[in-house]
């Protein structure tokens, strides 16, 4: 516990310093806002193959995003042509996993529509797995822990969470739990709320089904530059926590004292 602790220390102490000097790409998500917009505006109406288009930019923001990340998280310094880089950086990578995503929906889907008034219990569920199992995958996408191949990747993030789920989802929770306090006020704790919202956040979607609540209060324009700087040092945080779990090294020290 004591190395635990040390842990999350030492890591939320480099956060903050990397965070800092990474602030930019917490903005960046604004850029990467408006090119969707402007992407559903022109493809939108085409059909099937708008549908595809969309994914393909979709795939490239969320690609640019981490990569951004991964400099930040990296200790490196930022550059203007990271900016452009990294929209095909981890490009393939990311459409692997959104397409595995999408093919996995029809067949939830259709055990939905088997379910029939267990439905919505049977979506939950599924909504559970992916927000658990799934969830260091933007860290395994962009440090490059996994094999290359989508089915590897998926595999070794069940694995990690398998491994390591106390250690990895306990600042998880916190930093949840606090996004959602400064988005939804006081209501956020009640414990209906956070068993249904909870997973939701930790989903591939969260950040976008926060937007319209935190849009909707009406005191946005105080609440939102807070809630930024939450997700971009949670998502900091995240990477750096992930490179210390991987490597093992806190668990070797743990051992060294509690010999000691």
């Amino acid at each position: 516990m004591v190395a635990y602790l040390r842990l999350l220390a030492r890591v939320a102490a480099t956060a903050a310093r990397r965070s800092l000097a990474g602030w930019p790409v917490a903005l960046s998500v604004f850029l990467y806002a408006a090119i969707l917009v402007a992407a559903g505006m022109l493809f939108g109406r085409l059909g099937l193959a708008g549908g595809f288009i969309l994914g393909f930019v979709e795939a490239a923001c969320v690609s640019g995003y981490l990569y951004l990340l991964s400099v930040v998280v990296s200790g490196s310094r930022l550059a203007w042509g990271d900016v452009r880089d990294g929209f095909l950086a981890l490009l393939w990578d990311v459409i692997g996993v959104l397409f595995f995503l999408w093919l996995a929906s029809f067949g939830v889907e259709a055990l939905i529509r088997m379910a029939g008034p267990h439905g919505e219990a049977v979506g939950a569920g599924w909504g559970l797995i992916v927000a658990i199992f799934l969830n260091p995958i933007p860290e395994l996408i962009y440090q490059r822990r996994a094999p290359g191949r989508t089915v590897d990747r998926l595999v070794a993030s069940a694995r990690f969470v398998q491994d390591h789920w106390i250690e990895w989802f306990v600042p998880n929770l916190l930093f949840g739990v606090a996004l959602l306090g400064l988005v939804f006020g006081a209501g956020a704790y009640q414990a209906r709320f956070l068993i249904i919202a909870l997973p939701s956040l930790f989903s591939l979607e969260g950040a976008f089904q926060l937007a319209p609540a935190l849009l909707g209060r009406g005191d946005a324009l105080w609440v939102a530059p807070l809630v930024l700087a939450l997700c971009h040092y949670a998502m900091v945080f995240r990477g750096l926590l992930f490179q210390e779990i991987a490597r093992g090294g806190w668990r070797a020290r743990a051992l060294r004292d509690a010999w000691r």
